[in-house]
């Protein structure tokens, strides 16, 4: 009988880009009952520190992160908020 994946793990791993200050979420997710890894839909792959992207193989999401207050939150840059200096 095929595996219903119903004990799924995620694995969150932060990456630093020292010589950019910048920092990446690393995510990818298996089914724990059969060991096959989840593939991440809809994401191009590549690296892009201010977006998301995900790896060649699909199995690796990258989501750009930043320290709160260092750019602007979603809500907003809908509103019209920017920040013109920043570190």
């Amino acid at each position: 009988m095929a595996c219903k994946h119903e004990d799924l793990k995620a694995t969150v791993g932060v990456t630093r880009i020292e010589n950019k200050g910048r920092f990446m979420a690393e995510i990818s997710i298996v089914c724990m009952q059969c060991g096959v890894p989840m593939q991440f839909m809809g994401l191009e792959p590549g690296l892009n520190y201010d977006g998301a992207t995900v790896s060649l193989d699909g199995l690796e999401a990258r989501i750009g992160i930043h320290p709160r207050g260092e750019r602007p939150n979603p809500l907003q840059k809908l509103a019209g908020y920017s920040i013109r200096n920043h570190n």
